[in-house]
């Protein structure tokens, strides 16, 4: 045999010794028994792993496969334990240093990531105990486009920062695995761009492969959180993103109601992609030229989005429409029973949009003419007052509500404050002025303070609250989940669910906050107190409209005519003599 073949064969021959730091960092795990440590010494050398840099992820998973078939352990999880706590050992070691830092830097590669193996220690702990689970396993080097991993990757380290509860952080990376897993098979490339048929079949994928129903709708709104993070947090404005999350839009505070929660807008209904494309330009003009009020927008294009569906389930582009295509929409319109003053509002919508797609050379002219097809609109009133019987029962049942909901509705019946207001009063609202209480209210329907008489009593035990609760003079008394104000619709809700459980007159009161307005205005008018008083304590800026917060009217005239009249000498026919010029 040649002298250098002999010496290739010696080489190849004597056993691979392992790294004396590799056997010291393992050897320095505290809380792994010495049969896994010498079962990953074994398993390492077999490998010829020179550096602890090498063990990564897919080493980790060739170690388990190592301990099942070579060495026939079933259990390995003690085993696989010392793995992890000689890679985390290293990295805590390694970070401490520039180029160990950037070694172990937590970025996007074409690599498989593993959360228990992140650089920052915290998280690292964080997901100590749920390391075998499968969604601490993200792979970076599927077969798909790097934005779409770009997404992920920002979204998982945003689940990572924010969700620090176990089981709402379960949900949130489980949901965001399935959506990934979605993504690459049905070759999405952005899911900002997701339409509402991608929404979809995401749902039906879910169905498909979770394990209930209820697991499904735990993972389902992963969807809404990847949109809203990549929305909130990119350098620039997608404009182009099927929804936008109005946070980023970062409007004027007065053009914005704190209690709404109209969070978002959507245009992933629009079947139509250029017709989308349109509805975004116009919301853009409605957002940043207009100094219409947010939820005036909103509602307004929900009524858009509806006429476009439409025309788009009819195959048709609202750019190409025609005058009789039209006219069979508006028709639907009217046959829908929608009031006249609704009806009208929507019709003002539909050609402000269409004047808009003109002006922008997207469509040649409006197709219809507004004036013929506007419904005339009689004023009627509806006496929405609580009766004094409902009331004194809530009052009794009052106790049996959280005390923010207590006060909350304190407010409505009290002093008649709109819903808004009372979900954005803050801890500076309360006041004395000598021996009087007052409120300070912003009217986020007027953009305005105003500044009412409130009871003693209402005052007393709104002290009570702040200090009991901590509120600072800027605070919110009454804050949702997230902090901020309380949402209107939660209120309602809430107090719907309390009047029906409790069987608020009989089970047949339907709570409705703003009939307290009325409650109030017309209690104060039965009393006495002028309407233009009352107009000033409701915040209205005209006296029509504090009419119609004034109930049962027509009885009151009527009740105070027959009063007048029914006195001697104010008969109409008291001048008639009779045997005179126009008697008998």
């Amino acid at each position: 045999m040649p002298a250098y073949a002999l010496r290739q064969w010696q080489a190849e021959e004597k056993p691979f010794t392992l790294p004396e730091e590799i056997s010291e960092i393992i050897d320095g795990c505290q809380d792994v028994c010495s049969t896994a440590k010498r079962k990953l010494k074994q398993f390492l050398r077999k490998e010829r792993i020179q550096s602890i840099f090498e063990m990564d992820y897919p080493l980790r998973k060739a170690f388990e496969e190592y301990l099942q078939i070579n060495e026939g352990i079933r259990q390995t999880n003690r085993y696989i334990l010392a793995f992890d706590r000689a890679k985390q050992a290293h990295i805590r070691q390694q970070t401490k240093t520039i180029a160990g830092g950037f070694e172990y830097q937590w970025r996007l590669e074409d690599k498989i990531l593993f959360l228990p193996y992140h650089p920052n220690q915290t998280i690292e702990m964080e997901f100590d105990s749920v390391r075998h689970k499968p969604n601490m396993v993200w792979d970076f080097k599927r077969n798909c486009p790097m934005s779409l991993k770009q997404q992920i990757f920002q979204v998982l380290n945003s689940v990572v920062d924010i969700f620090k509860e176990p089981r709402r952080r379960e949900f949130r990376l489980s949901g965001l695995q399935c959506l990934y897993d979605f993504c690459v098979e049905y070759g999405i490339k952005d899911i900002e761009a997701m339409d509402a048929k991608e929404e979809t079949k995401f749902e039906q994928y879910l169905a498909e492969h979770t394990t209930s129903n209820t697991r499904k709708e735990l993972l389902l709104p992963i969807l809404n959180y990847c949109r809203k993070t990549l929305f909130l947090q990119s350098d620039e404005i997608n404009w182009d993103a099927n929804v936008w999350y109005l946070d980023r839009l970062h409007l004027p505070k007065n053009r914005i109601n704190p209690s709404s929660s109209f969070a978002s807008i959507s245009f992933a209904e629009i079947p139509h992609p250029g017709d989308r494309q349109c509805a975004k330009e116009y919301m853009k003009y409605q957002f940043g030229v207009t100094s219409r009020a947010v939820s005036t927008i909103t509602i307004g294009y929900h009524g858009l989005r509806n006429m476009l569906v439409w025309f788009n389930e009819q195959g048709q582009s609202i750019c190409d429409c025609t005058k009789e295509q039209m006219e069979r929409y508006i028709k639907e319109l009217q046959n829908q029973q929608i009031a006249a003053k609704t009806y009208n509002e929507y019709l003002v919508g539909i050609y402000q949009f269409l004047s808009f797609l003109t002006v922008r050379g997207y469509a040649k002219k409006v197709p219809f003419r507004l004036e013929y097809y506007q419904k005339k609109v009689i004023p009627t009133h509806h006496d929405r007052s609580v009766s004094p019987e409902v009331c004194m029962e809530m009052l009794k049942k009052l106790p049996l509500l959280p005390e923010h909901l207590r006060c909350m509705y304190l407010h409505l019946w009290c002093i008649g404050l709109r819903i808004s207001e009372v979900c954005t009063l803050k801890g500076n609202a309360y006041y004395r002025q000598g021996e009087d209480a007052w409120i300070q209210v912003y009217q986020v329907k007027m953009k305005t303070y105003k500044r009412i008489p409130i009871s003693d009593g209402l005052y007393r035990i709104m002290q009570v609250y702040i200090k009991r609760n901590g509120i600072a003079p800027d605070d919110y008394l009454f804050t949702n989940q997230y902090g901020g104000a309380y949402r209107s619709q939660t209120f309602r809700y809430q107090m719907k669910k309390f009047c029906s459980d409790n069987a608020i007159e009989g089970g047949e009161y339907l709570f409705q906050s703003h009939d307290y307005r009325h409650t109030v205005a017309t209690f104060f008018y039965d009393s006495g107190v002028s309407l233009q008083s009352i107009r000033d304590y409701l915040g209205h800026d005209y006296e029509e409209m504090t009419e119609q917060y004034i109930d049962y009217m027509p009885r009151k005239i009527a009740a105070a005519n027959t009063e007048f009249f029914g006195k001697p000498g104010n008969s109409l026919a008291s001048c008639l003599k009779k045997g005179g010029k126009y008697g008998q």
